[in-house]
């Protein structure tokens, strides 16, 4: 099963968790990410976040939407507010789309001692829908098919 996270912003964030835990739960998927404009590098808060939870996303790299246009995959899944009014401009055909919408921890309006705690809270709302999605989505998938 092929899955690709799609967000507007850099693929340095948000869509690295998802592809993580992802992978995480189940190594037999083939989990992949991209961004409409990826960043140069990865968060460096979300690689400590994720570190926190024994995950290391220091080695992924932010990655371009171009790299998978023309691919086939069983699920598109968007994560960035935005992104699905600008999916039509991607060229990847999906058997399902699927939008979660998870808050830009880098645009929060916090001190920043208190911006940690922010990407904690993202990090685990990401973790919480990627458990449900495998669980009751994927899973049952399997069943039927």
């Amino acid at each position: 099963m092929k899955i690709l996270f799609l967000c507007t912003g850099g693929n340095s964030c948000r869509s690295l968790m998802a592809e993580a835990f992802l992978q995480q739960i189940n190594k037999s998927l083939e989990v992949l990410s991209a961004g409409l404009h990826p960043d140069e590098q990865t968060d460096p808060l979300a690689i400590q976040v994720m570190n926190e939870l024994g995950i290391d996303i220091s080695g992924k790299k932010p990655k371009s939407y171009k790299e998978f246009e023309g691919m086939n995959v069983d699920y598109l899944i968007t994560l960035c507010d935005g992104t699905k009014d600008k999916i039509e401009a991607v060229h990847i055909e999906a058997r399902h789309k699927i939008h979660l919408g998870f808050d830009d921890p880098k645009k929060a309006f916090c001190k920043e001692d208190q911006l940690i705690d922010i990407y904690r809270d993202i990090r685990d709302e990401i973790k919480n829908e990627l458990d449900y999605f495998y669980t009751r989505i994927l899973t049952q998938e399997k069943i039927n098919h």
